[in-house]
C-alpha cells in the first residue's frame, strides 16, 4: 500500500529534511523515468531517494553505492554542476516539499545572484498520488520527472512553473474557538467528516477520525476536536521536538506502515526516532527497500504506454458519467421543447418569418419567450421543436442504460489500472486499454502504441473509417498527422467542433453520398451546432486543408469547399461508434 501524505505529514517531513539537509553539497541529481524515483547525491556518496511511484511514495536517506555513474537531471537548465541546499520549505496547507538550491559553496546570505538568475529549486509535488517532482529556475521548468499537464498548470520542461493552490481555511493560524463552533454547528453530524476535509486545512483522510472523536454531536466533541486540530497544526509546523518527546510514528493500515508525526489515538501505533526512520521501516515492510530497483515498481515502456491508456480512458469514462447524470439531473427537457411547439402553433398568425424570438402567453398564464429560426416561418419553427421533443424523448428513455454502462465502463478500468500494478500488462488489460498496437503508420511513428489516439474512431454504413478529433490540439493532428491526402475532410461550417477525415484512398472518385452523410453526420454531432435541426458541414480533399502560419491551434483553411446539410442523429452516431474500434 503506497504512502498517504496530508498537510501535517508533509509539514513535519519538510522540518526534517531541512534539519538533516541544509548545508548538504549535492554533487548530483537524476530523474528516473522508468521507476518514477529522484536521488539526489551527496557529497560521500550518500543519497535522498525519493520513490514517487503509485505503488510506494517513501523517501530514504541511504548510504552511497560508489561507482554507480550516476546520470545528472534530462532537459534543458538541468543540474550541471553541485549545488547546495540552502534551505527545505513548503506552503500553507500545500503538499508540496521545495529545496532551495545554490551554486557553489557559498552561504545564502553571501551567495551573489547571476544577472536576472535565481537560484535552482527542486519542488517534489505529493498531490493526491500524482507525484512528480520538478527542476525549476527563474519560474521556470527545466526538468520534470513526469512531464504533463494537472489542471490548468503545465508540468513541461520550458513552461512557467505556478505552486497548486490551496485555499482552504484556517492554512496559516489556529481558528479561534468561536469561529470553530460556528462551523462546527452549521455541519450535519453524518456530513462532517466530509465538510471538515472539504474546508479546513491540516485534515485529510488519515486524520479526520481523530479530529471527529466518537461523539459527532456534544459540544465537548467540538472543543476536543479543536484542541486536536492544534495539536496537527503543531505537528506539521516542522519544529523540531522536545527532549523525550516521539518524533514520529508508524500506523497500520491494512498490511502495510503509514508514516505519521503523530499517534492519533490509534492503538497499534508504534513511535519511531524519526518520520525517515519511519519511512524506512515502511519501505522495508512493503518489500520495496533495500532493494534499489524493486521488482514490484520495475516500470518497463509498455507499463508506461498501458498505465497511461488506462489513466486516459478512465478520465474519459469519467466525463461521460458526470455529463450523463447532469442530463438526468435536467430533468424532462422533451415536454418543454413539445409546449414550445405548440404555443407556436397557437400564435402562429401572429408570427413572421424574420422573428428572431416569440413572445408568448405560456399555458399557465406567464409570458414565455421562444427562440427562432428567423430564416423560417412559425409552422417549420414548430416542426423543429418537434423534432427536438422526439430526439429529448428517445435520449431520456435511454439514460438510466447508458449511465448504468457508463459506470460499469468506469469500473472497469479502474479495476484494470488495480490489476495492472499486480500483474502487470496482459493482453486482456491491453483490449480494455484499447489495444496493444496502433495500426496507422503516423501513430507508430509518433511512438503511440497503446496510447489512445488524438481521435475516435466510427464506420460508417459503407464500411469506411470515420476519425473524430479530440480536441483543438488533437484536430491539427489528426488532419496533418492521421490523414492521407486524398481522405476526406469535414467540418460543421461557423461552430467550433471537431475535423472529421473520412479515410478514402481513391483520388478518381468521391465516396458514396451514404458514406459522406454519415461522415457529415460525424462532424456535426462533434460540434457546438448538434442541437440545432439542421447543421451545414463543409468538406473537401484533405491535401486542400491548410494550416496559416501562427494560427490558433485548430484553425485551418479549407479550398474547394463543398456542402452537405445533415440533420443530427444520435441514434446513428451511436450506431457508427459501436461498429467502430473504439466501442467499449
Amino acid at each position: 500500500m503506497p504512502i498517504r501524505y496530508d498537510s501535517v505529514l508533509v509539514g513535519a517531513l519538510t522540518g526534517e529534511l531541512a534539519r538533516k539537509l541544509v548545508g548538504r553539497r549535492v554533487e548530483e541529481l537524476h530523474f528516473e523515468g522508468e521507476t518514477r524515483q529522484v536521488r539526489a547525491v551527496f557529497t560521500g556518496g550518500e543519497q535522498l531517494v525519493w520513490m514517487l511511484h503509485p505503488a510506494a511514495g517513501q523517501v530514504l536517506l541511504r548510504a552511497g553505492e560508489p561507482g554507480r555513474g550516476v546520470r545528472r537531471a534530462h532537459g534543458r537548465g538541468a543540474l550541471r554542476r553541485a549545488a547546495r541546499i540552502t534551505d527545505v520549505t513548503t506552503g500553507p496547507d500545500e503538499r508540496q516539499i521545495t529545496f532551495h538550491l545554490s551554486a557553489g559553496d557559498r552561504t545564502p546570505s553571501d551567495q551573489p545572484r547571476s544577472a536576472g538568475r535565481e537560484p535552482d529549486r527542486l519542488v517534489i509535488e505529493l498531490h493526491t498520488n500524482q507525484w512528480n517532482a520538478l527542476l525549476v529556475s527563474n519560474d521556470v521548468i527545466q526538468a520534470a520527472l513526469w512531464p504533463r499537464r494537472a489542471g490548468d498548470r503545465h508540468l513541461y520542461p520550458g513552461s512557467v512553473y505556478r505552486l497548486p493552490e490551496g485555499g482552504r481555511l484556517w492554512d496559516t493560524a489556529q481558528p479561534h474557538a468561536e469561529e470553530w463552533e460556528r462551523w462546527w454547528e452549521a455541519q450535519e453530524a453524518g456530513d462532517r467528516a466530509r465538510a471538515m476535509l472539504r474546508d479546513a486545512a491540516w485534515t485529510s483522510r488519515l486524520n479526520v477520525d481523530y479530529l471527529l472523536g466518537s461523539d459527532l454531536t456534544t459540544k465537548q466533541a467540538c472543543g476536543s476536536s479543536l484542541e486536536r486540530v492544534g495539536l496537527l497544526q503543531k505537528a506539521g509546523s516542522g519544529a523540531p521536538s522536545a527532549d523525550g518527546e516521539v518524533a514520529a510514528w508508524t500506523l497500520v493500515r491494512g498490511d502495510s506502515l503509514q508514516p505519521y508525526p503523530l499517534p492519533l489515538d490509534e492503538p497499534d501505533a508504534e513511535p519511531s526516532k524519526s518520520l525517515l526512520e519511519a519511512m524506512a521501516r515502511a519501505a522495508e515492510s512493503d518489500g520495496v527497500w533495500p532493494s534499489r530497483r524493486p521488482s514490484g515498481l520495475q516500470r518497463s515502456e509498455e507499463i508506461v504506454q498501458l498505465e497511461t491508456a488506462l489513466r486516459q480512458r478512465q478520465i474519459r469514462a469519467r466525463k461521460r458519467c458526470t455529463a450523463l447524470e447532469r442530463q438526468l439531473e435536467q430533468g424532462n427537457e422533451s415536454n418543454a421543447l413539445r409546449s414550445a411547439a405548440q404555443l407556436l402553433l397557437m400564435n402562429k398568425e401572429r408570427i413572421q418569418r424574420g422573428d428572431a424570438e416569440a413572445v408568448v402567453e405560456d399555458f399557465d398564464g406567464s409570458e414565455r419567450r421562444i427562440p427562432l429560426d428567423p430564416a423560417r416561418n412559425s409552422i417549420a419553427n414548430a416542426e423543429d421543436f418537434f423534432r427536438q421533443a422526439r430526439r429529448r424523448e428517445r435520449a431520456e428513455r435511454e439514460l438510466p442504460a447508458r449511465i448504468a454502462a457508463a459506470r460499469a465502463r468506469l469500473s472497469t478500468l479502474e479495476a484494470a489500472a488495480a490489476e495492472l500494478a499486480e500483474t502487470g500488462p496482459t493482453e486482456d488489460l491491453w483490449k480494455i486499454a484499447g489495444g496493444r498496437a496502433v495500426a496507422d503508420p503516423a501513430a507508430r511513428a509518433s511512438g503511440a502504441m497503446g496510447i489512445p489516439l488524438p481521435y475516435r474512431r466510427m464506420v460508417s454504413s459503407g464500411g469506411l473509417e470515420i476519425r473524430v478529433g479530440r480536441s483543438a490540439r488533437s484536430n491539427d493532428i489528426l488532419t496533418f498527422k492521421h490523414s492521407a491526402p486524398d481522405d476526406i475532410w469535414l467540418h460543421a461550417r461557423q461552430a467550433a467542433g471537431a475535423h472529421v477525415i473520412l479515410r478514402w484512398g481513391n483520388r478518381e472518385q468521391n465516396p458514396s453520398e451514404a458514406d459522406l452523410r454519415d461522415a457529415a453526420l460525424a462532424a456535426a454531432d462533434s460540434s457546438e451546432a448538434r442541437s440545432s435541426g439542421l447543421v451545414a458541414v463543409d468538406w473537401t480533399r484533405r491535401k486542400y486543408v491548410r494550416k496559416p502560419r501562427k494560427a490558433a491551434a485548430g484553425a485551418v483553411i479549407p479550398d474547394r469547399v463543398k456542402t452537405l446539410f445533415v440533420e443530427p442523429d444520435p441514434d446513428r452516431i451511436r450506431r457508427m461508434k459501436e461498429a467502430g474500434p473504439d466501442a467499449p
